[in-house]
């Protein structure tokens, strides 16, 4: 059997502990390339599934989220130190909220949500959301932000030229959303000094790209003023405002009723005189609870003192006759009062001349006809004209007429008239 010296023994554990040495460092090299290589092999079966932007749109100075989801799609976890959006258009108002993350499990979704702002005029512009994984590098994704400052749109569809003091008046608006995002909660809210409305405001809800809505509002104005349509609407989250003002000023509107007198004749009878024509609305809005009468000097006395008609739409309308004495005068006011769909009322004056009519003298019989029609006047008694009324009618003139004719015809049938004739030639004979 061989034998070793103490030489050669020690040559020999020299050896083997250097080889070793050599093993142990060849595995402490292998095994972290291994490792970093699994990681990253790992984290790339993480993706970005999902990205949403409130508000579609930015407005200049507008808060909003970009909300992040992403997928670990591998079979083993990935462990993710740190999330946030980095760009220098935006300010991130939560940037510490994924300074630490923690691990995604395989099969897992993760969501992180930022709250931004922009620092930037319209455009559009590509912040980038960053995965800062523990082990295996990172993952960038751009995000599109865009930035629009365009504001509803705000006109007026009807308003009237005039308003009518104290009487109400239909003014409506068009509301359109020329953005290429919705808006929510758009509220349009009148004011002005000297201004009532029906209702204080009017939602509209929500509003599409290219959508229109209209809003009408039943305006009194007490005096001339400025009348503002506050729009307010929210872009996200955010609160905006397009402020419409129209002028207003007072006078007749062009559009409420309006009476016209025509036709107008005036006949007595005994002491009183009657008034009798037609009375149109030659407006363009319905005339109620229409009255004719008379004022001083004129008394209204029966059977018409008051003429009621009632009614009248735009381009309708109606006769009226009316009585009443009078004492020395040559003209007497027609009064025509009305009231508008509101309730207003409204009175219109009408000057009759009675300077062709005959007043009753002191002595004269009562119930004798007298007088004739006025210069304005319309007939409406039949071929002779006769006026109004049957006490109108020379019934003891007609009846001398038809005697007188009678009698002609019955000397003429007899032979009187021609035996008449003869004795006459004879006379001029001699």
């Amino acid at each position: 059997m061989p034998r070793f010296s103490i030489n050669s023994k020690n040559g020999l554990i020299a050896a083997l502990m250097t080889g070793a040495i050599l093993v142990i460092a060849s595995t402490s090299c292998i095994f972290p390339a291994l490792a970093a290589s699994s990681a990253e092999n790992a984290a790339s079966y993480v993706a970005v599934t999902k990205v949403t932007v409130e508000p579609e749109a930015f407005m200049p100075d507008d808060k909003g989220t970009i909300t992040v989801d992403i997928l670990n799609s591998g079979t083993v976890p990935v462990a993710i130190y740190r999330a946030e959006i980095l760009s220098p258009d935006v300010r991130v108002l939560n940037y510490q909220t994924y300074d630490s993350v923690g691990s995604i499990g395989p099969g897992n979704t993760m969501q992180f949500t930022f709250h931004i702002q922009p620092t930037v005029g319209d455009g559009m512009y590509f912040p980038m959301f960053y995965l800062d994984y523990t082990d295996a590098g990172s993952l960038r994704y751009p995000v599109p932000l865009k930035v629009k400052s365009t504001p509803l749109s705000v006109s007026v569809v009807d308003s009237p030229d005039s308003f009518s003091a104290g009487s109400k008046d239909r003014v409506t608006l068009s509301v359109s959303n020329p953005r290429e995002n919705s808006v929510n909660s758009v509220t349009v809210t009148p004011s002005g000094k000297g201004i009532t409305t029906t209702q204080s405001s009017s939602f509209l809800g929500s509003l599409q790209p290219d959508e229109t809505k209209t809003a009408t509002f039943e305006v009194i104005a007490s005096e001339a003023t400025d009348l503002a349509f506050d729009v307010s609407y929210r872009n996200g989250l955010n609160v905006h405002h397009t402020v419409l003002t129209i002028p207003v000023t007072i006078g007749e509107r062009n559009t409420a009723a309006e009476m016209v007198v025509n036709n107008v004749e005036v006949s007595q009878s005994g002491t009183s005189v009657t008034v009798s024509g037609d009375v149109t609305n030659a407006g363009l809005e319905d005339a109620k609870a229409i009255k004719v009468t008379v004022g001083d000097p004129g008394k209204p006395v029966n059977p018409n003192p008051v003429y009621v008609i009632g009614a009248l739409e735009p381009d309708d309308f109606s006769s009226f006759e009316v009585t009443f004495t009078v004492q020395g005068a040559s003209s007497v006011p027609l009064i025509i009062q009305y009231r508008d769909p509101d309730g207003k009322v409204f009175e219109e004056r009408v000057e009759v001349s009675l300077r062709n009519t005959v007043m009753p003298q002191s002595g004269a019989a009562a119930g004798a006809p007298q007088g004739i029609q006025s210069g304005n006047t319309r007939r409406n008694g039949g071929m002779f004209g006769f006026g109004s009324g049957i006490g109108q009618v020379p019934v003891t003139e007609i009846a001398v007429i038809i005697v007188a004719c009678i009698a002609v015809a019955v000397a003429w049938r007899k032979g009187y008239l021609s035996q008449a004739v003869e004795r006459v030639r004879k006379r001029e004979g001699k």
